[in-house]
C-alpha cells in the first residue's frame, strides 16, 4: 500500500490547534476500578433461561421489535404506549421476524469494566431493521455501507423490567440500573465499508478481521463512558475507538489503515462517503483544519505506541487524556 507522505504544517494550523485542545475526558476524575453492571447478569439470566431461539428473546426485550418499521411510526400512539409502559400491540402483525433466524447471535462480550451485551447479525438486511427499529425508533431511515455497528446508550429493557417485578416490592422505574443498558449491535459488513482488495486481504478474512475490530471499536465507547463519564459522536472518541479496534484486529496500530477509515487514502484529497464528513461541517477551511491535524495525530500515535510498547490498555487511558492538539504535536499525556 501507499505509504503518505506527510508535509509540513501550514502556520495557520498551528495557530488553530486551539479547536481541538479542548479534552472533556480529562474535565473529571477518572473512575479507578468501575463494577460491572446490573444489566450483564440480568441478560446472563435471561439468554440461560430462554428456551426459543436468540431473536425470539429480542423481542420480548425491545418492544420496538413488535411493530413494523414504517414512515411516521415513531409517532404511533401505540408505539409510544410500549416504550412507556411495556404493553404490546394486539396484534403480531408486522413484528420482525428474522431473514436469517439461525444467524443472529446474542453473547456477553468482557471488557475491563465488565461484560456488555452484544446483538451479531450476519444478514445484512436483519442489521438494517435493528438499526432502523432500535435506533431510529422504528422509522425507516437508511442505513450507510460505512455503518457497520452502534451502541446503543441507555436503553429500557422491559425484560428486565418484569423480571425484577416479580421479586421487588418498589417501583422498579425508579431504578435505572434494573433496565436501563448498553448494547452493541454488530453486522458482517466491511468495516468503514473499505473493500477487502484496499488492503490485500482475501474477504472471509477481512469480515473476520471487520467483526472484530467493530466490536472493539464499540467496546471502547462504552469504555469511555464507565472510565471517564463520557461517549460522543466526536472525533476524539473515535480516534481512541479505532485505535482499539485496529490493535486488536491487526496487532498493531496502521495510520494508513485509520486514515482509509475516515475517507484520507489520498490525503489531501478527501473520498466522499468516509467517516471524516460526520464530524465536523463542510467549511473548506475547518475541514482542511481537521484532515491535516488527523494525518498528523495518527501518525504520532503511531510512534508512540511502538516506541514505548505500552499495553492496549493503558495506551487507551493515554490517548483519553490526551486532546487531538497535544496528539498531532506529538505530546502525549
Amino acid at each position: 500500500m501507499r505509504q503518505w507522505q506527510g508535509g509540513k504544517w501550514h502556520r495557520r494550523i498551528w495557530m488553530e490547534l486551539k479547536l481541538f485542545e479542548v479534552n472533556r475526558f480529562a474535565e473529571c476524575p477518572m473512575e479507578e476500578n468501575p463494577e460491572e453492571e446490573t444489566f450483564a447478569q440480568d441478560w446472563e439470566s435471561l439468554l440461560s433461561s430462554h428456551t426459543g431461539m436468540p431473536w425470539q428473546l429480542l423481542r420480548e426485550m425491545c418492544v420496538e421489535l413488535n411493530f413494523p418499521v414504517s414512515e411516521g411510526q415513531s409517532k404511533n400512539p401505540e408505539l409510544l404506549t410500549a416504550l412507556k409502559r411495556g404493553i404490546l400491540p394486539s396484534s403480531t402483525k408486522g413484528a420482525w421476524v428474522p431473514a436469517e433466524p439461525e444467524k443472529i447471535r446474542i453473547y456477553l462480550h468482557p471488557t475491563p469494566v465488565g461484560r456488555i451485551p452484544v446483538i451479531e447479525c450476519e444478514s445484512d438486511k436483519d442489521f438494517i431493521h435493528l438499526q432502523q427499529s432500535l435506533v431510529y425508533r422504528c422509522e425507516p431511515r437508511p442505513v450507510p455501507d460505512s455503518r457497520g455497528a452502534t451502541i446503543i446508550k441507555n436503553y429500557n429493557n422491559w425484560a428486565r423490567i418484569n423480571m425484577h417485578r416479580k421479586d421487588q416490592k418498589a417501583d422498579i422505574l425508579l431504578f435505572p440500573a434494573f433496565y436501563r443498558d448498553y448494547i452493541i449491535l454488530l453486522s458482517h459488513r466491511y468495516y468503514s465499508g473499505v473493500s477487502p482488495e484496499v488492503f490485500g486481504l482475501k474477504s472471509t478474512d477481512w469480515r473476520k478481521k471487520s467483526l472484530l475490530l467493530r466490536r472493539e471499536h464499540e467496546a471502547a465507547h462504552y469504555m469511555t463512558q464507565r472510565y471517564y463519564h463520557s461517549t460522543k459522536n466526536e472525533i476524539h472518541d473515535e480516534i481512541i475507538a479505532d485505535f482499539m479496534g485496529l490493535t486488536a484486529a491487526f496487532g498493531e496500530y496502521d495510520p494508513i489503515k485509520f486514515f482509509t477509515f475516515l475517507g484520507l487514502e489520498n490525503y489531501p484529497k478527501y473520498r466522499m462517503g468516509g467517516r471524516l464528513e460526520i464530524y465536523l461541517s463542510t467549511d473548506v477551511d475547518e475541514f482542511g483544519l481537521l484532515c491535516a491535524t488527523l494525518m498528523h495525530a495518527a501518525q504520532n500515535i503511531a510512534v508512540y505506541y511502538k516506541k514505548n510498547r505500552q499495553n492496549r490498555i493503558k495506551m487507551f487511558h493515554t490517548l483519553c487524556r490526551t486532546s487531538v492538539a497535544d496528539m498531532a504535536r506529538g505530546s502525549f499525556a
